[in-house]
């Protein structure tokens, strides 16, 4: 059976009507602790356990400058974080406070309780414990030494003692600190952050490239000693493009992605940061911006814990205006063959973001709208100099490496 396409948008199709989003509301366990379901399409998941500091602790920590400096960001707060990987997440915020409603032997106690009580929990036997707050790392190592079913530990902190920890434990330290030996512990470190608390958006040490790396070991860290939650993430991808290549929905694509995603096409710097701004550009300047005869041919693909990164060309006849490749350039009718490199982030069963790569140079000169020589200026007058760009014959080396010559370009240069 052919599959239903769309070849403009209708808002009364039956393919654009509104995809929910997983949802699961908070549940208050104390003043200071709340448990959050699992917030994927699956809806089920293994049980965790997050020790957040308070938040006066990171909202004075030292404010990064210049290339690290960050005025603001889609990456959610941990337990949004973590329910949308596929765990049910007990959160207690600052329980080493004086008169704290939980502290840390109370959390684990009653959070395991709560856990166990959930009819969402998959995994009834295997929890996970993450320590934001480098101040309880070791009430919580000396706490959780009473409860077997507390099988792995993620802390972030300044300093690692040599000691022989009793559950396995994930060190997160900022700074190009020398690893020590410390038995039973594993150590990140993460050169440009400089507080221990660079995962939070609301910190002025925030690190958008550290706690990116911090998230995915993390998740690789847990997963191992939990046993899971594990998700088809080249099938995600998959059906992501399924539906803005073949079907031509946004609102089905639009419902394989978190509730805050991004994409951007960073030759051209286009896509949408957040779920309205994407909304608008694939529904205005993606999907029904294609030619119809838009399609990828996948060369490689490589799939790890939370990301795919894919290898392919991207086929199509410059029919129509593309926005996304060729913004405000009037349709040529020319054949492209455009190799692309794509970066998905997949956070639990949905896509949070895509990084797509591709030679800008290749596009044009494809098109017909970049010339093989220009002239240029020199000391000794005008010269025409052949520009080291490739045409399809890129795409053509790419998918077969017989199907070019390679360093012909070292022969160009001056044409006079």
């Amino acid at each position: 059976m052919a599959t239903q396409r769309a070849e403009r948008y209708d808002p009364n199709s039956p393919l654009e009507q509104e995809v929910k989003l997983p949802s699961a509301p908070r549940v208050a366990l104390a003043t200071n602790a709340t448990l959050q379901p699992p917030l994927t399409r699956r809806g089920t998941g293994p049980g965790l356990i997050q020790f957040l500091p308070a938040r006066a602790k990171y909202a004075s920590s030292t404010t990064l400058e210049g290339e690290h400096a960050v005025e603001t960001s889609l990456d959610p707060e941990p337990v949004q974080k973590w329910a949308e990987e596929g765990y049910a997440v007990v959160a207690v915020e600052d329980a080493g406070a004086s008169g704290a409603a939980w502290g840390v032997t109370v959390t684990l106690t009653e959070g395991l309780k709560a856990l166990k009580a959930l009819t969402e929990l998959d995994v009834r036997d295997r929890f996970g414990v993450i320590v934001y707050d480098p101040d309880l790392i070791d009430a919580v190592h000396d706490a959780a030494a009473q409860h077997p079913e507390i099988v792995a530990i993620v802390a972030f902190t300044d300093t690692v003692e040599h000691v022989k920890l009793p559950k396995p434990t994930q060190y997160h330290l900022p700074g190009r600190t020398a690893i020590p030996d410390t038995g039973t512990a594993e150590v990140v470190t993460h050169e440009h952050a400089t507080s221990p608390f660079f995962v939070f958006v609301q910190s002025g040490a925030y690190e958008p490239s550290a706690a990116t790396a911090a998230h995915s070991k993390s998740l690789v860290f847990l997963r191992k000693h939990i046993g899971g939650p594990h998700f088809d993430i080249e099938a995600i991808w998959e059906e992501h493009t399924y539906f803005e290549f073949e079907v031509r929905s946004v609102a089905k694509t639009m419902g394989t992605m978190v509730q805050e995603p991004y994409v951007n096409h960073v030759p051209t710097m286009t896509g949408g940061v957040g779920r309205e701004a994407l909304t608008t550009f694939y529904r205005d300047h993606f999907i029904f911006s294609n030619p119809p005869d838009a399609a990828l041919k996948t060369v490689s693909r490589t799939v790890g814990a939370d990301r795919v990164v894919d290898e392919f060309i991207f086929h199509v006849t410059h029919t129509t205006m593309i926005d996304w490749l060729l913004p405000g350039v009037p349709p040529t009718g020319k054949k492209l063959e455009i190799p692309m490199l794509g970066v998905i982030n997949v956070r639990g069963d949905r896509l949070y973001h895509e990084h797509i790569w591709w030679d800008q140079g290749t596009v044009l000169k494809q098109a017909g709208l970049l010339p093989d020589v220009v002239t240029v200026p020199t000391s000794t007058g005008p010269r025409k100099l052949k520009l080291p760009v490739a045409g399809v014959e890129a795409a053509r080396m790419l998918v077969n490496e017989s199907g070019g010559k390679s360093n012909e370009m070292f022969g160009w240069g001056y044409q006079d």
